[in-house]
């Protein structure tokens, strides 16, 4: 896709206070006054539209990759649009639609077990699918 993972300024086109850069209050003025980027907003219309989520990457250093990361840390924006304000988890705003991470992993699974090297994948992946997908509302 190309996407900019970089969040900064670009990701509005609305300014709260131009003298200070604080990230999640220019995300509440950009959710009140429809002030995203298009690329962010193109993002959210497909989060929006989508039934379910899937993620396919592989897993790196126990993590998103960067740019995927960097995806989240700008389309997943604060303010209410997709979550704040009460909106989270349960009551989330993408409540009733799914997700899935399809990942890849650089081992033999028996690596990834509870006795493995580097422990269960259910809690590798607890911080994406608790902390990231679920805590918008994805089941």
């Amino acid at each position: 896709m190309g996407f900019n993972p970089v969040s900064d300024r670009r990701n509005f086109t609305t300014v709260r206070d131009a003298n200070y850069y604080h990230q999640q209050t220019e995300e509440a003025n950009a959710a009140a006054h429809d002030g995203f980027a298009p690329d962010i907003q193109a993002e959210m219309d497909k989060l929006f539209w989508c039934d379910a989520l899937i993620l396919q990457f592989p897993l790196w250093w126990f993590g998103l990759p960067a740019i995927l990361k960097g995806w989240v840390d700008r389309v997943f924006a604060s303010g209410g649009r997709i979550y704040g304000g009460g909106k989270w988890y349960d009551r989330g705003v993408f409540s009733g639609k799914r997700a899935m991470c399809s990942v890849t992993i650089g081992g033999p699974p028996p690596i990834y077990s509870d006795r493995g090297l580097n422990g269960p994948i259910g809690a590798i992946l607890f911080p994406i699918n608790h902390g990231m997908l679920y805590f918008v509302g994805f089941r």
